[in-house]
Protein backbone atom coordinates (compact mmCIF):
# COMPACT_ATOMS: atom_id res chain seq x y z
CA UNK A 1 0.00 0.00 0.00
CA UNK A 2 0.77 3.63 -0.94
CA UNK A 3 1.39 5.24 2.30
CA UNK A 4 1.50 9.48 3.15
CA UNK A 5 2.79 10.79 6.16
CA UNK A 6 2.04 14.31 6.70
CA UNK A 7 4.09 16.13 8.93
CA UNK A 8 2.59 19.58 8.89
CA UNK A 9 5.16 21.95 9.14
CA UNK A 10 8.33 20.88 10.28
CA UNK A 11 9.97 23.64 12.91
CA UNK A 12 13.83 24.91 11.93
CA UNK A 13 15.27 24.36 14.88
CA UNK A 14 14.46 21.34 16.88
CA UNK A 15 12.48 22.97 19.87
CA UNK A 16 9.79 21.06 21.99
CA UNK A 17 8.39 17.96 22.22
CA UNK A 18 6.53 18.39 18.50
CA UNK A 19 9.83 18.71 16.41
CA UNK A 20 11.55 16.16 18.34
CA UNK A 21 8.75 13.60 17.63
CA UNK A 22 9.01 14.75 13.66
CA UNK A 23 12.76 13.88 13.48
CA UNK A 24 12.21 10.44 15.08
CA UNK A 25 9.29 9.23 12.74
CA UNK A 26 11.88 10.29 10.00
CA UNK A 27 14.58 8.49 11.21
CA UNK A 28 12.55 5.45 12.21
CA UNK A 29 10.53 4.67 9.00
CA UNK A 30 13.99 5.13 7.11
CA UNK A 31 14.82 2.09 8.70
CA UNK A 32 11.96 -0.10 8.82
CA UNK A 33 11.16 -3.23 6.81
CA UNK A 34 7.69 -3.09 5.28
CA UNK A 35 5.79 -4.17 2.18
CA UNK A 36 4.54 -0.43 2.29
CA UNK A 37 5.91 2.38 0.04
CA UNK A 38 6.15 5.58 2.42
CA UNK A 39 6.22 9.13 1.18
CA UNK A 40 6.33 11.84 3.61
CA UNK A 41 4.99 15.43 3.23
CA UNK A 42 6.34 18.43 4.69
CA UNK A 43 6.02 22.42 5.40
CA UNK A 44 9.70 23.18 5.50
CA UNK A 45 11.15 26.23 5.11
CA UNK A 46 14.74 24.88 6.29
CA UNK A 47 17.90 24.03 4.73
CA UNK A 48 16.48 20.45 3.33
CA UNK A 49 19.73 18.75 3.13
CA UNK A 50 20.60 19.04 6.91
CA UNK A 51 17.09 18.02 7.60
CA UNK A 52 17.69 14.82 5.49
CA UNK A 53 21.29 14.25 5.60
CA UNK A 54 21.04 10.68 7.56
CA UNK A 55 18.25 9.35 6.07
CA UNK A 56 18.19 6.45 3.47
CA UNK A 57 18.01 7.68 -0.01
CA UNK A 58 14.99 5.72 -1.05
CA UNK A 59 12.98 8.38 1.47
CA UNK A 60 10.32 10.01 -0.75
CA UNK A 61 9.90 13.16 0.98
CA UNK A 62 7.01 15.67 -0.54
CA UNK A 63 7.80 19.44 -0.08
CA UNK A 64 5.04 21.79 -0.27
CA UNK A 65 7.00 24.58 0.19
CA UNK A 66 10.27 24.41 -1.87
CA UNK A 67 9.78 23.04 -5.36
CA UNK A 68 13.03 24.10 -6.50
CA UNK A 69 15.34 22.03 -3.59
CA UNK A 70 17.08 19.24 -5.67
CA UNK A 71 18.60 16.04 -4.16
CA UNK A 72 19.24 12.82 -3.89
CA UNK A 73 16.38 12.23 -2.04
CA UNK A 74 12.98 12.24 -4.36
CA UNK A 75 11.15 15.34 -3.91
CA UNK A 76 8.07 16.14 -4.86
CA UNK A 77 6.41 19.80 -3.94
CA UNK A 78 3.93 22.23 -5.12
CA UNK A 79 4.25 25.89 -3.22
CA UNK A 80 1.05 27.21 -2.86
CA UNK A 81 -0.92 29.58 -0.12
CA UNK A 82 -3.51 26.38 -0.05
CA UNK A 83 -1.89 23.73 1.58
CA UNK A 84 -4.60 21.85 1.58
CA UNK A 85 -4.84 21.77 -1.89
CA UNK A 86 -1.38 21.20 -2.47
CA UNK A 87 -1.60 18.28 0.07
CA UNK A 88 -4.40 16.59 -2.25
CA UNK A 89 -2.97 16.83 -5.11
CA UNK A 90 0.09 15.53 -4.34
CA UNK A 91 -1.95 12.64 -2.39
CA UNK A 92 -3.36 11.97 -5.80
CA UNK A 93 -0.55 12.66 -7.89
CA UNK A 94 1.36 9.45 -6.04
CA UNK A 95 -1.57 7.63 -5.67
CA UNK A 96 -1.68 7.34 -1.68
CA UNK A 97 -4.16 4.72 -0.57
CA UNK A 98 -3.74 5.66 3.39
CA UNK A 99 -2.54 8.72 4.98
CA UNK A 100 -0.72 8.77 8.22
CA UNK A 101 -1.30 12.69 9.64
CA UNK A 102 1.17 12.11 12.45
CA UNK A 103 1.21 15.69 14.28
CA UNK A 104 -1.91 17.47 14.96
CA UNK A 105 -2.07 19.73 11.58
CA UNK A 106 -4.78 20.83 9.77
CA UNK A 107 -5.39 18.01 6.42
CA UNK A 108 -9.05 18.53 4.99
CA UNK A 109 -7.64 15.23 2.81
CA UNK A 110 -9.57 12.90 0.48
CA UNK A 111 -7.82 9.97 0.99
CA UNK A 112 -9.04 8.04 4.17
CA UNK A 113 -6.18 8.51 7.46
CA UNK A 114 -5.44 7.91 10.64
CA UNK A 115 -4.86 10.74 12.78
CA UNK A 116 -2.79 11.44 15.51
CA UNK A 117 -3.60 13.27 18.92
CA UNK A 118 -1.40 14.71 21.41
CA UNK A 119 -3.82 16.28 23.95
CA UNK A 120 -7.69 17.65 24.11
CA UNK A 121 -6.22 20.11 27.20
CA UNK A 122 -8.50 22.19 25.75
CA UNK A 123 -11.33 20.63 26.48
CA UNK A 124 -10.32 19.68 30.22
CA UNK A 125 -8.88 23.06 31.16
CA UNK A 126 -10.58 25.66 29.13
CA UNK A 127 -9.14 28.38 31.63
CA UNK A 128 -5.83 28.55 30.45
CA UNK A 129 -5.29 31.56 27.89
CA UNK A 130 -3.07 29.59 25.80
CA UNK A 131 -5.90 27.51 24.76
CA UNK A 132 -8.48 29.95 25.17
CA UNK A 133 -7.70 33.08 24.73
CA UNK A 134 -4.37 33.75 22.61
CA UNK A 135 -2.76 31.67 19.60
CA UNK A 136 -4.60 28.98 18.71
CA UNK A 137 -8.00 29.81 20.58
CA UNK A 138 -10.42 27.47 21.79
CA UNK A 139 -13.12 28.22 19.19
CA UNK A 140 -10.59 26.92 16.35
CA UNK A 141 -8.81 24.23 18.21
CA UNK A 142 -12.74 22.88 18.72
CA UNK A 143 -13.25 22.78 15.19
CA UNK A 144 -9.84 21.42 13.98
CA UNK A 145 -10.97 18.73 16.29
CA UNK A 146 -14.47 18.01 15.70
CA UNK A 147 -13.79 17.91 11.83
CA UNK A 148 -10.46 15.97 12.06
CA UNK A 149 -11.61 13.17 14.36
CA UNK A 150 -14.81 12.71 13.34
CA UNK A 151 -13.31 11.88 9.79
CA UNK A 152 -10.98 10.12 10.34
CA UNK A 153 -10.31 6.47 9.84
CA UNK A 154 -8.27 5.71 13.24
CA UNK A 155 -7.05 7.97 15.62
CA UNK A 156 -3.77 7.21 17.17
CA UNK A 157 -3.32 8.46 21.33
CA UNK A 158 -0.73 7.47 23.77
CA UNK A 159 -2.71 6.04 26.35
CA UNK A 160 -6.37 4.73 27.85
CA UNK A 161 -6.94 8.10 29.46
CA UNK A 162 -6.55 9.54 25.93
CA UNK A 163 -8.42 7.19 24.21
CA UNK A 164 -11.19 7.96 26.99
CA UNK A 165 -10.93 11.52 26.28
CA UNK A 166 -11.03 11.16 22.64
CA UNK A 167 -14.14 8.85 23.29
CA UNK A 168 -15.72 11.34 25.36
CA UNK A 169 -15.58 14.70 24.01
CA UNK A 170 -16.34 13.34 20.08
CA UNK A 171 -18.12 10.42 20.87
CA UNK A 172 -15.42 8.50 18.11
CA UNK A 173 -16.05 4.86 17.95
CA UNK A 174 -13.89 3.68 21.07
CA UNK A 175 -12.47 0.46 19.05
CA UNK A 176 -10.88 2.76 16.01
CA UNK A 177 -8.95 4.39 18.80
CA UNK A 178 -5.53 2.98 18.48
CA UNK A 179 -3.56 3.55 21.76
CA UNK A 180 0.50 3.82 21.25
CA UNK A 181 2.64 5.17 23.73
CA UNK A 182 4.53 8.14 23.37
CA UNK A 183 7.83 7.29 22.45
CA UNK A 184 11.70 7.86 24.19
CA UNK A 185 13.47 10.19 21.63
CA UNK A 186 16.25 8.85 19.95
CA UNK A 187 18.52 11.59 21.04
CA UNK A 188 19.43 10.86 24.43
CA UNK A 189 20.85 7.85 23.34
CA UNK A 190 22.94 8.76 20.36
CA UNK A 191 24.36 12.33 21.49
CA UNK A 192 27.46 12.69 23.68
CA UNK A 193 26.85 15.09 26.72
CA UNK A 194 28.22 18.70 26.84
CA UNK A 195 29.24 17.82 30.29
CA UNK A 196 31.56 21.55 30.53
CA UNK A 197 27.87 23.34 30.79
CA UNK A 198 27.55 22.41 34.27
CA UNK A 199 30.50 24.00 35.00
CA UNK A 200 30.03 26.92 33.07
CA UNK A 201 26.64 27.31 34.81
CA UNK A 202 28.10 26.97 38.02
CA UNK A 203 25.81 24.10 38.78
CA UNK A 204 27.12 21.10 41.20
CA UNK A 205 25.68 17.85 40.31
CA UNK A 206 22.95 16.18 42.07
CA UNK A 207 22.42 19.69 43.71
CA UNK A 208 20.03 21.32 41.40
CA UNK A 209 15.72 20.58 40.32
CA UNK A 210 15.72 20.50 36.38
CA UNK A 211 12.37 21.41 34.65
CA UNK A 212 12.74 21.79 31.23
CA UNK A 213 9.28 23.04 29.54
CA UNK A 214 8.70 26.36 27.29
CA UNK A 215 7.07 29.07 29.11
CA UNK A 216 3.23 28.44 28.68
CA UNK A 217 0.97 28.89 31.87
CA UNK A 218 0.26 25.46 31.56
CA UNK A 219 3.60 24.26 32.49
CA UNK A 220 3.06 25.20 35.83
CA UNK A 221 6.73 26.68 36.74
CA UNK A 222 4.74 28.95 39.39
CA UNK A 223 4.21 25.17 41.37
CA UNK A 224 8.50 24.62 41.85
CA UNK A 225 9.12 28.46 43.19
CA UNK A 226 5.94 28.01 45.41
CA UNK A 227 7.51 24.49 46.54
CA UNK A 228 11.76 25.51 46.62
CA UNK A 229 10.09 28.52 49.40
CA UNK A 230 8.77 25.12 51.55
CA UNK A 231 12.23 23.24 50.79
CA UNK A 232 14.53 26.48 52.24
CA UNK A 233 12.25 26.46 55.58
CA UNK A 234 12.00 22.66 56.27
CA UNK A 235 16.34 21.39 55.07
CA UNK A 236 19.33 23.27 55.30
CA UNK A 237 20.25 21.21 52.44
CA UNK A 238 18.10 22.93 49.97
CA UNK A 239 20.36 26.61 50.42
CA UNK A 240 22.55 24.72 48.43
CA UNK A 241 19.98 23.62 45.48
CA UNK A 242 19.45 25.54 42.50
CA UNK A 243 16.01 24.97 39.96
CA UNK A 244 17.55 24.92 36.50
CA UNK A 245 14.64 26.39 34.40
CA UNK A 246 15.29 25.89 30.35
CA UNK A 247 12.63 26.32 27.47
CA UNK A 248 11.91 29.32 25.25
CA UNK A 249 9.48 32.12 26.03
CA UNK A 250 5.78 31.78 25.08
CA UNK A 251 4.30 34.72 27.03
CA UNK A 252 4.55 33.51 30.69
CA UNK A 253 8.69 33.90 30.97
CA UNK A 254 8.37 37.43 32.56
CA UNK A 255 5.89 36.87 34.87
CA UNK A 256 7.43 33.36 36.56
CA UNK A 257 10.96 35.90 36.63
CA UNK A 258 8.73 38.50 38.48
CA UNK A 259 7.25 36.25 40.84
CA UNK A 260 10.95 34.82 41.42
CA UNK A 261 12.27 37.89 42.43
CA UNK A 262 8.96 38.71 44.83
CA UNK A 263 9.95 35.09 46.85
CA UNK A 264 13.52 36.40 47.04
CA UNK A 265 14.84 33.25 45.53
CA UNK A 266 16.91 35.11 42.93
CA UNK A 267 19.71 33.28 43.98
CA UNK A 268 18.41 29.77 43.93
CA UNK A 269 16.54 30.08 40.12
CA UNK A 270 18.52 29.99 36.99
CA UNK A 271 16.71 30.62 33.64
CA UNK A 272 19.13 29.47 31.07
CA UNK A 273 16.16 30.14 27.81
CA UNK A 274 16.88 27.49 24.98
CA UNK A 275 20.08 24.96 25.18
CA UNK A 276 21.14 22.42 22.64
CA UNK A 277 20.51 18.81 22.62
CA UNK A 278 23.93 17.72 24.50
CA UNK A 279 23.70 20.12 27.19
CA UNK A 280 20.32 19.50 27.53
CA UNK A 281 21.37 15.53 28.08
CA UNK A 282 24.22 16.97 30.69
CA UNK A 283 21.69 18.69 32.54
CA UNK A 284 19.54 15.51 33.31
CA UNK A 285 22.23 13.20 34.11
CA UNK A 286 23.60 15.79 36.86
CA UNK A 287 20.20 16.98 37.96
CA UNK A 288 18.95 15.52 41.53
CA UNK A 289 15.50 15.08 39.63
CA UNK A 290 13.15 16.07 36.42
CA UNK A 291 10.75 18.04 38.05
CA UNK A 292 7.28 18.11 35.79
CA UNK A 293 4.39 20.22 37.21
CA UNK A 294 2.71 20.04 34.42
CA UNK A 295 -1.15 20.22 33.97
CA UNK A 296 -1.61 18.33 30.79
CA UNK A 297 -1.37 15.00 30.06
CA UNK A 298 -2.29 12.36 29.12
CA UNK A 299 1.81 11.90 28.12
CA UNK A 300 4.50 14.17 28.03
CA UNK A 301 7.71 13.10 26.29
CA UNK A 302 10.38 14.62 29.33
CA UNK A 303 9.76 12.24 31.71
CA UNK A 304 10.72 9.46 29.55
CA UNK A 305 14.19 11.43 28.20
CA UNK A 306 15.20 11.82 32.12
CA UNK A 307 14.60 8.37 32.66
CA UNK A 308 16.52 7.04 30.22
CA UNK A 309 19.54 9.16 31.20
CA UNK A 310 18.99 8.03 35.23
CA UNK A 311 17.40 10.94 35.99
CA UNK A 312 14.45 10.56 38.46
CA UNK A 313 10.95 11.89 37.99
CA UNK A 314 9.15 14.06 40.10
CA UNK A 315 5.88 14.15 38.09
CA UNK A 316 2.40 16.03 38.16
CA UNK A 317 -0.50 13.29 38.34
CA UNK A 318 -2.20 15.20 35.40
CA UNK A 319 -4.61 12.85 34.10
CA UNK A 320 -3.20 10.26 31.79
CA UNK A 321 0.91 10.71 33.59
CA UNK A 322 0.94 7.74 36.09
CA UNK A 323 -0.80 5.35 33.51
CA UNK A 324 2.23 6.54 31.01
CA UNK A 325 4.87 6.33 33.76
CA UNK A 326 3.49 3.80 35.74
CA UNK A 327 5.75 2.99 39.16
CA UNK A 328 8.60 4.64 37.65
CA UNK A 329 7.71 8.24 38.97
CA UNK A 330 6.65 10.21 42.11
CA UNK A 331 3.60 11.85 41.29
CA UNK A 332 2.21 14.66 43.28
CA UNK A 333 -0.90 17.31 42.84
CA UNK A 334 0.40 19.85 40.71
CA UNK A 335 -1.89 22.39 42.78
CA UNK A 336 -0.43 21.65 45.92
CA UNK A 337 2.70 22.71 47.14
CA UNK A 338 3.15 20.97 49.99
CA UNK A 339 2.89 17.82 48.38
CA UNK A 340 5.75 18.48 46.16
CA UNK A 341 8.42 19.34 48.92
CA UNK A 342 7.45 16.51 50.05
CA UNK A 343 8.22 14.00 47.53
CA UNK A 344 11.65 15.91 47.03
CA UNK A 345 12.40 15.07 50.46
CA UNK A 346 11.28 12.17 50.51
CA UNK A 347 13.77 10.95 47.46
CA UNK A 348 16.33 13.39 49.35
CA UNK A 349 16.22 11.36 52.25
CA UNK A 350 15.72 7.64 50.61
CA UNK A 351 18.76 7.18 48.29
CA UNK A 352 17.30 3.69 47.40
CA UNK A 353 14.42 4.85 46.06
CA UNK A 354 16.13 7.22 43.91
CA UNK A 355 18.31 4.04 42.77
CA UNK A 356 14.92 1.88 42.17
CA UNK A 357 13.48 4.82 40.33
CA UNK A 358 16.25 5.17 37.68
CA UNK A 359 16.42 1.36 37.55
CA UNK A 360 12.42 1.09 36.49
CA UNK A 361 12.54 4.64 34.42
CA UNK A 362 15.44 3.17 31.92
CA UNK A 363 13.70 -0.15 31.30
CA UNK A 364 10.61 1.81 30.72
CA UNK A 365 11.79 4.55 28.64
CA UNK A 366 13.99 0.99 26.25
CA UNK A 367 10.32 -0.28 26.45
CA UNK A 368 8.51 2.50 24.00
CA UNK A 369 11.40 3.50 22.38
CA UNK A 370 10.80 5.08 18.54
CA UNK A 371 11.38 1.66 17.50
CA UNK A 372 8.53 0.57 19.03
CA UNK A 373 6.15 3.25 18.27
CA UNK A 374 6.55 2.90 14.29
CA UNK A 375 6.13 -1.10 14.75
CA UNK A 376 3.03 -0.70 16.50
CA UNK A 377 1.52 2.17 14.02
CA UNK A 378 3.02 -0.12 11.25
CA UNK A 379 0.00 -2.86 12.57
CA UNK A 380 -2.70 0.00 11.91
CA UNK A 381 -1.66 0.01 9.10
CA UNK A 382 -1.69 -3.75 7.91
CA UNK A 383 -4.72 -3.93 9.36
CA UNK A 384 -6.43 -0.85 7.40
CA UNK A 385 -4.46 -2.22 4.02
CA UNK A 386 -7.02 -5.45 4.79
CA UNK A 387 -10.16 -3.05 3.94
CA UNK A 388 -8.13 -0.45 1.55
CA UNK A 389 -8.02 -3.63 -1.10
CA UNK A 390 -11.90 -3.44 -1.79
CA UNK A 391 -11.61 -0.49 -4.21
CA UNK A 392 -9.25 0.71 -6.60
CA UNK A 393 -6.12 2.43 -6.13
CA UNK A 394 -5.48 3.68 -10.08
CA UNK A 395 -8.63 5.49 -10.54
CA UNK A 396 -10.80 8.19 -8.47
CA UNK A 397 -13.76 6.38 -7.69
CA UNK A 398 -16.87 8.16 -9.11
CA UNK A 399 -20.48 6.61 -7.97
CA UNK A 400 -22.44 5.95 -11.17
Amino acid sequence: MRVGIWLGEIIKEDIGGGATFQINLLQEIAKIQSNHQFYFFIDYDGDHKKLIKTYDNSLNIINLRKPEQKTKIKFFSKETQNKTKSLNDELQKNKIEFCWIACPSYADINCPYAFTVWDLAHRLHTYFPEVSLSGWKFDDREQFYQRMINKSSYVIIGNKEGAKQVNQFYNYPIERIKTIAMPTPNYVYELKSEDIFIEKNKLIAKQYLFYPAQFWPHKNHIAILNAFKILLQKNENFKNFKIVFTGSNKGNEEYIKEKTREFGLEKFVKFLGFVKKEQIISLYKNAFALVYPSMFGPDNIPPLEAMALNCPVICSNAKGMEEQLQDCALFFNPLDANDLANKILELLNNPQLRDELNLKGAKLAKRVDSKNYVESMLKVIDEFALIRQMWSSDKTYIHP
